[in-house]
């Protein structure tokens, strides 16, 4: 056949078919790809994902390729090659919602929080499905636009009333805002509908933790624990923020093996001299101990600090819990010094063992009332939590206060 014969039909076909065959190849490409993706050939899928975009750059094929050769830079750590693998394909299919999601999440992770709200909202411009308000959500979220994240939160609600990621992220708005019983109402609402959504309880604890709502906070922990018995991050984060929130209390005190113990259950006109056989002689002075347990790690330099004590005699308040019952002192009653002598701190052990003189008076027939001195403390633990009001005075009579 003579070559000027050709017509522009038969043309068209030859190229139709060129353009076939390209595909074809471009597709088998990707499945070779998506088959040493699984393998974990991360070189070689690589290599696949490439060919099939360069045989067919338009194709479906090819923003499939693209999108998953942008996985696999990820899985790398080569992040910036799959931001650029992303941005190649969208400028191909700009309304590719789902890539500007998966893009979105991309900044998200590096921090580039007001990048990643773009991408967010140009996925909800070509599709304003729930998911992408919710992604664009957390977008506003992450820039801090709490007005405009509760919109797209309500709206993820509306538009999906049996789904919990609505009231979620309503209830991760909240908490952000400070506004912590409305995240927990709407972290509640999230687990009414999904009984098993972890996050939802997971936030749900912190919010307490920062409402200062202890217990309520531990039973979401024991939650966790009994949803996801198989996996313990979540509850064992939690837990931990829990232990660095919650103010620390002294919960036990103990008799000094080292030091004499100062018997803290005897009671009005005690005599010095039976207290301890070094305190028989006027003038005579000796070294008592209390040790005294934390609930919690403390800071040693604020335990050892002996002004951060206090010791005193209990005030009454008409109950008998005053020193001597609130009854006129005898004028054998000697006083203690108000700061210790010294306090050391166990860090193993979280006890401070503290140490304190008592002086026998001139007439050497001196008295106390052990019972009602108070002992008390208000330094602060490891991470700079001051002591729980509830739990920072010892005495015997009253025991922790």
């Amino acid at each position: 056949m003579d070559i000027f014969s050709v017509t522009s039909d038969s043309l068209f076909t030859l190229s139709s078919q060129q353009t076939a065959q390209k595909e074809n190849i471009a597709l088998r490409a990707l499945n070779t790809g998506l088959e040493q993706f699984s393998a974990k050939q991360y070189d070689l899928a690589i290599t696949s994902f490439q060919r099939s975009i360069s045989m067919a750059p338009t194709a479906d094929s090819a923003l499939n390729a693209y999108d998953y050769l942008a996985r696999t830079q990820l899985t790398q750590g080569n992040t910036q090659a799959a931001i650029d693998t992303y941005g190649k394909a969208l400028k191909i299919a700009p309304n590719r919602d789902d890539m500007h999601v998966q893009l979105g999440k991309i900044y998200t992770t590096e921090g580039r929080v007001d990048e990643a709200r773009e991408q967010y909202q140009l996925a909800v411009k070509y599709n304003p499905s729930s998911a992408n308000r919710y992604a664009l959500g957390q977008g506003f979220l992450g820039t801090g636009q709490y007005s405009d994240a509760i919109q797209q939160f309500e709206m993820v609600r509306q538009q999906g009333p049996k789904e919990p990621f609505g009231n979620f992220g309503l209830g991760q708005v909240y908490a952000k805002q400070g506004n912590l019983d409305a995240a927990i109402d709407a972290f509640k609402n999230a687990v009414s509908i999904k009984h098993d959504y972890l996050d939802a309880y997971s936030e749900m604890g912190y919010a307490y933790a920062d409402n200062g709502q202890v217990d309520q906070a531990n039973e979401v922990i024991s939650t966790l624990n009994t949803l996801s018995p198989s996996d313990a991050t979540l509850a064992a984060s939690l837990s931990q923020y829990l232990y660095e929130k919650t103010q620390p209390k002294m919960t036990a005190t103990y008799v000094s093996e080292l030091f004499t113990p100062f018997l803290a259950s005897q009671g009005p006109k005690t005599s010095l001299s039976a207290m301890s056989s070094y305190l028989a002689n006027s003038g005579d002075e000796h070294t008592f101990s209390m040790v005294f347990q934390f609930d919690k790690a403390m800071n040693q330099n604020s335990v050892q600090n002996v002004f951060n004590w206090n010791i005193a005699r209990a005030g009454g308040t008409g109950r008998g819990d005053g020193y001597n019952y609130d009854m006129t002192l005898p004028s054998t009653e000697v006083t203690l010094p108000s700061t210790p002598l010294a306090v050391y701190y166990s860090q193993s052990e979280l006890t401070a063992t503290v140490l304190f003189k008592v002086s026998q008076n001139a007439t050497a027939d001196g008295t106390l009332d052990p019972s009602h001195i108070n002992f008390t403390f208000n330094g602060r633990d490891a991470v700079g939590l001051s002591m729980d009001q509830s739990a920072d005075m010892y005495s015997g009579f009253s025991g922790f206060a």
